[in-house]
């Protein structure tokens, strides 16, 4: 896989080794597919994390395995990392039409993923574009800061990784996602990037500049209209049709505190309606949608 260090004249290239001594018989994951995305279940437990492929000489859709387990721990007690997650998507899925697999070249970098009978466009690592790996949600450890090494909070939305998949602590509904994108290192100010650490400080990191938008997996709900009669709220909402929702409420906007209101709900349509009672007792009523597996 790529991997790089954030400091230096250019990134150093490393190869990770896979090694899997044995394959255990596994039940057949479960796929679903609708109009923006396939979905590939594996494994057993309450959590969930993603890793996904936005590139579209795979699939003309993100192919999205959905990872379930149980703990943010391994065995040993190590957090799990994306590592963890990478390694049981390729066992849970090793000779069934979903099989994911990946070639390097130059210096041990990524070249192409495979996915069952499909191989991706081939990549020259040292060049541009390299295949970009994006996190989102959960943490990272950068081991070679441009002040120090630490640990950070990656947030709500898809940013590019500066540091390896095995220094990447995965959390429930994070996501770690591959695609391909353009890439520079110039030595410039533009290649720094600064990410807010556990404790509260800015750090810098500097490892290239990735050209071009974050890959886009899933669509989020968007209100069509809305409207009060009494105490009774009346949303309905854009959707995709097949996935599964739900309605959530709130009496302020602290972060936390969101309800859930009503039961999950699988959109059976591109429009979903809901209907919910304003009883808080302040008389403020706050709602999203929240897309659920």
């Amino acid at each position: 896989m790529q991997a790089r260090t954030p400091v230096g004249s250019f990134f150093l290239l490393h190869a990770v080794l896979l090694t899997f001594v044995s394959f255990h018989a596994f039940s057949a994951p479960v796929v679903t597919e609708n109009s923006e995305a396939i979905t590939i279940h594996v494994g057993n437990g309450a959590h969930v994390s993603y890793l996904a492929f936005a590139e579209a000489s795979l699939n003309p859709k993100p192919i999205i395995y959905a990872w379930h387990y149980d703990g943010l721990n391994n065995p040993d007690g190590s957090p799990r990392t994306g590592y963890d997650l990478f390694n049981a998507v390729v066992t849970e899925t090793a000779e069934t039409p979903w099989a994911l697999a990946y070639t390097t070249g130059a210096s041990g970098l990524t070249t192409s993923f495979t996915i069952g009978p499909t191989t991706s466009r081939s990549v020259d690592p040292l060049q541009s574009h390299v295949w970009t790996y994006w996190i989102q949600g959960g943490s990272e450890y950068v081991e070679w800061g441009d002040v120090e090494s630490f640990t950070f909070s990656v947030g709500d939305s898809l940013i590019v990784s500066p540091d390896y998949w095995y220094a990447r602590y995965i959390s429930n509904g994070s996501y770690d996602v591959w695609s391909i994108s353009s890439f520079s290192y110039l030595g410039a100010a533009s290649d720094t990037h600064y990410y807010t650490d556990t404790l509260g400080k800015v750090q810098p990191v500097t490892f290239g500049t990735y050209e071009g938008p974050a890959p886009i997996l899933r669509k989020p709900p968007v209100v069509v209209s809305c409207k009060a009669s009494g105490n009774q709220l009346e949303m309905v909402f854009s959707v995709v049709e097949g996935a599964k929702y739900q309605l959530q409420t709130q009496e302020g906007l602290a972060p936390g505190s969101w309800q859930d209101t009503g039961g999950l709900v699988t959109a059976n349509s591109t429009q979903v309606t809901f209907t919910s009672l304003m009883n808080h007792p302040s008389k403020k009523s706050f709602y999203r949608l929240v897309r659920r597996e």
